[in-house]
């Protein structure tokens, strides 16, 4: 069982878990002590532990050994992506925090349908963080990615054009694809996915992604889901970079 703690002082022997954790451990897991757990410390740090002291709103565990983690990528991938209905947010979060990702920022523009009145998005952003936090514990994250605030697609433009290589995922592409402005972008660390809604984006969204800099790009000839594309684009990424090899 994989839990995430804040920052570990290096001559510390004990850990205390969050009370939402530690009440997952006493009251559903119904761990007890002498029983095995991993923990990771937001210095990214795994500490191998035995649980000590398990209570009804606490949970301390004694550290029996600690080493860098290191199974983080060794790039940096935010993903910007325009609300979509029902469940198809939950699930692009999920799967792009399996491969990888390590920041999910929603925005709004001008074809999306899923638009949230002013103050119900605080509900949903505990939600996609709950989604983030299980998907990173059931991968084997070392640090749980982060769901950001929404944006207007104005902002998410200027923030992406920050990354050594911001991509804007464009359906009407027919010059560019992934591949060859990946191969374009030698020693990049930093990136930046932009995909649209369900509807897609409108040319002057497009026209507004280049005059920004980012580079329009096509991730194959057919279409895919907008809770597809992103994950397609993060996977393409992780491997061109070398973070899906397990080494020679």
């Amino acid at each position: 069982m994989v839990f995430f703690v804040g920052p570990v002082p290096e001559n510390s022997t004990l850990v205390s878990l969050e009370p939402e954790d530690a009440a997952h451990v006493s009251r559903v897991l119904r761990m007890q002590p002498g029983q095995d757990i991993m923990v990771y410390d937001s210095a990214e740090n795994r500490l191998s532990c035995v649980l000590e002291d398990v209570g009804k709103g606490h949970v301390t565990a004694r550290i029996l050994t600690r080493e860098p983690a290191g199974n983080e990528p060794s790039v940096a991938v935010t993903v910007y992506a325009g609300l979509s209905k029902g469940d198809r947010f939950e699930y692009l979060i999920q799967k792009c925090v399996e491969c990888g990702v390590r920041h999910i920022v929603p925005f709004v523009s001008r074809f999306c349908v899923a638009v949230p009145k002013a103050g119900d998005y605080d509900k949903k952003r505990e939600r996609f963080a709950r989604i983030a936090l299980e998907a990173a514990k059931q991968s084997g994250r070392s640090r749980p990615p982060t769901v950001g605030n929404i944006l207007t697609l104005d902002a998410v433009l200027q923030e992406a054009a920050g990354a050594d290589l911001g991509l804007f995922l464009w359906e009407k592409e027919n010059q560019m694809g992934l591949s060859r402005r990946l191969n374009a972008a030698p020693g990049a660390k930093t990136y930046a996915i932009v995909t649209g809604p369900e509807g897609g984006f409108a040319p002057e969204e497009w026209a507004g992604a280049h005059e920004a800099g980012l580079h329009s790009v096509s991730i194959g000839p057919r279409i895919l889901r907008c809770e597809t594309a992103p994950v397609a684009a993060l996977c393409a990424i992780m491997y061109h970079t070398g973070n899906f090899d397990i080494g020679e």
